[in-house]
């Protein structure tokens, strides 16, 4: 299945409704996107002396610090001031809409951006975005009828991930077969049966891993129009291989990611799937700084030919349009391109930079093996679904998890699991219409 940059659906009123609906906040959005004016088109100067800041970092132990500089440091230099809206991450939907609703989202946010994208609100990022050195392919399957709604502060993908002295004994490799990959998954258990040769995912909340899988033997899962292919004979052969993997004690029944990451750290599983923060996760799971130097990205192993596809993993910023944007603009620009920004956040959080110019003149990642590996291994090798850019995203995502999670649990066949999976994906999509 090659790869080409995927049209992009409409986005609808409906499908705001639907994707913030499930948190709780469906009558609080009633009239979203139906008042004669929104924040968007709102008249004023593009520039602005006080910039609000919508997002959850600095509400966090581990980003707090850094995010501090990066707004001190934007602050010194425009002399504007930052005003700080914080919630919880898992809040940024909600949180967001309803300031959306109610006309007071003005500036720049961080988080669930998909959720305004049928209020008109935001402003397009693509001038911001072109003077960036980001991951093409990945970047424009996030694109909404040629616009960028968000600049990427990280963009990678999920990828594989082990244990490197193990993966070097087993003869696992780049640019594998999935036969090839699970040959050397049965050498690991042959030689240790107390090891998990792969702690792939096999729990919700995780279980959108599916979704890559699926790419890789040509299921679309859900097209660009919005049609959905699970069901299809290659979606079918992926999940029959990936439960296999499960029958056969190569993966673990039961595991979510959370899991994975301390079996791994324990030294009780060789590979898993994460994102680049993973040689920093061993640490924070009590693995050794020996096992945390040892960690190496995988290519994603093919089937038949097919391209390697990794799930998109990333965030970014995006800002209001109209009123103040230049301003926010500005402080976008310097958060996803400024060194000394880009430096605080990789020091204190472990998050590298999207712009690869930028990633050259921090010399602490530009020495950083496990992150150069893991963007030629893995992020080059990532895309986006369709459904990432809609409101009901973490709807596609719950649906598609429970779908698949009931099939490694033999609650059902793979096919009439797949089945009754599209149906419940079409009905979802049925909103978006």
């Amino acid at each position: 299945m090659s790869h080409s940059p995927v049209p992009n659906p409409t986005m609808s009123r409906r499908g705001l409704l639907a994707g913030v609906g499930a948190l709780g906040v469906l009558g609080a959005l009633g009239t979203a996107g139906c008042s004669t004016s929104t924040p968007g088109s709102k008249s004023g100067s593009a520039e602005t002396d006080t910039l609000k800041f919508y997002g959850n970092a600095l509400g966090e132990a581990a980003q707090k610090p850094a995010w501090e500089a990066i707004i001190d440091g934007w602050e010194k230099k425009t002399r504007k001031k930052v005003k700080p809206v914080i919630y919880p991450y898992d809040q940024a939907a909600t949180q967001l809409a309803l300031a959306a609703r109610s006309g007071e989202f003005e500036g720049v946010g961080q988080g669930t951006w998909q959720v305004l994208i049928p209020t008109g609100i935001l402003a397009d990022m693509s001038e911001v975005v072109a003077r960036m050195s980001l991951p093409e392919k990945l970047i424009d399957s996030l694109r909404i009828d040629g616009k960028l709604y968000f600049a990427p502060l990280n963009a990678s993908g999920i990828g594989l991930v082990g244990d490197g002295r193990a993966i070097h004994e087993a003869g696992l490799k780049n640019g594998m077969t999935v036969q090839e990959f699970a040959s050397a998954l049965e050498r690991i258990k042959k030689q240790d049966k107390k090891l998990i040769p792969y702690a792939a995912v096999t729990k919700n909340p995780d279980l959108k891993d599916a979704v890559h899988w699926m790419w890789g033997w040509g299921s679309e899962v859900v097209t660009s129009d919005l049609e959905c292919t699970i069901g299809d004979a290659e979606s079918v052969a992926a999940m029959k291989w990936y439960k296999e993997l499960q029958d056969s004690g190569l993966t673990k029944a039961g595991v979510a990611r959370s899991d994975a990451r301390i079996l791994f750290a324990r030294g009780q599983a060789v590979l898993y799937d994460d994102a680049p923060l993973a040689n920093s996760f061993v640490r924070t799971n009590g693995g050794s700084a020996a096992l945390a130097a040892a960690v190496q990205p995988l290519t994603r192993p093919t089937y038949r030919g097919n391209e390697s596809y990794n799930r998109y993993w990333g965030n970014g910023l995006f800002c209001s349009a109209g009123k103040g944007e230049a301003t926010s603009k500005d402080f976008i620009t310097y958060v996803c391109t400024n060194v000394s920004a880009a430096s605080q956040l990789y020091r204190q959080a472990a998050l590298a930079p999207a712009d690869d110019k930028v990633t050259h003149k921090i010399p602490a990642l530009d020495k950083d093996t496990f992150q150069k590996q893991f963007r030629s291994r893995v992020t080059e090798h990532s895309r986006a679904a369709v459904w990432d850019r809609l409101a009901s995203q973490a709807q596609f995502d719950t649906t598609i998890g429970e779908g698949v999670a009931s099939i490694l649990a033999g609650q059902t066949s793979v096919q009439s699991g797949l089945n009754a999976l599209k149906k419940k994906v079409e009905d979802i999509l049925e909103q978006e219409r």
